[in-house]
């Protein structure tokens, strides 16, 4: 099991050990702080029993865990089959997260033929990012990218809805959280550039956290 001959990824260079452990600290803390914050977020509408909360903050927390779970594990295994297979499911549990951020955002809104739409159209076009990349291994990398890029911002197409369910704090955490995701990319593609894949995480985790706040002000409001 592995990468199609000539991938760009196995001419990449060896990270240094410097380097395999910052990326494992910035998976280590995000991963800690989400189980705490996940975790006092749910208790809160746990106790108010608001189960249409619940089940979106749980759906949410599971591409969470998911896309740091496998990423760390992908990250930190040296190159072998296993970690050629953990790259699936680590690119795959990107689309789960973002398909989760989207239910915890539009259970928020009003509903609307319109909300369910929007969250169909996002949970299909995940599903089929996530076929793509446990059958095609390794293919069509570049189009993925714009793909996960694609899914993230289509959220603007609901731009309107957003205003009247959403405060303008959250709307700018969610704006920002976009913007850093657009932003580590440019470091995921500096692969000169030395720890340019624990910045690239950094700034996963940071716009994972300006999303979860917005969130959790529009849960907890």
């Amino acid at each position: 099991m592995s990468l199609p001959d000539h991938h760009p990824r196995l001419s990449k260079r060896p990270f240094t050990l410097a380097e395999l452990v910052a990326d494992g600290v910035v998976h280590a803390v995000a991963l800690i702080a989400g189980t705490i914050a996940f975790a006092a977020l749910i208790s809160h509408v746990l106790a108010r029993a608001d189960w249409a909360d619940v089940a979106a903050l749980a759906v949410y927390a599971t591409g969470f865990f998911l896309m740091f779970g496998f990423s760390l594990a992908y990250n930190m295994t040296p190159p072998s089959a296993l970690k050629w297979l953990l790259r699936r499911f680590d690119h795959s549990a990107i689309y789960v997260m973002i398909a989760g951020t989207y239910t915890a955002i539009l259970a928020q809104f009003a509903p609307s033929v319109w909300v369910w739409a929007l969250g169909a159209a996002v949970w299909a076009g995940a599903a089929l990012g996530v076929l793509v990349k446990l059958v095609f291994p390794g293919r069509y990398d570049r189009l993925s990218l714009g793909a996960y890029l694609a899914l993230g911002w289509a959220g603007l197409l609901a731009i309107g809805p957003a205003r009247e369910a959403l405060s303008p704090a959250a709307l700018w955490l969610i704006a920002g959280g976009g913007l850093t995701y657009v932003a580590g990319v440019g470091f995921y593609k500096w692969h000169r550039l030395t720890f340019h894949n624990a910045i690239w995480h950094l700034c996963v985790a940071i716009a994972a956290g300006l999303h979860f706040a917005a969130i959790a002000l529009s849960v907890t409001a």
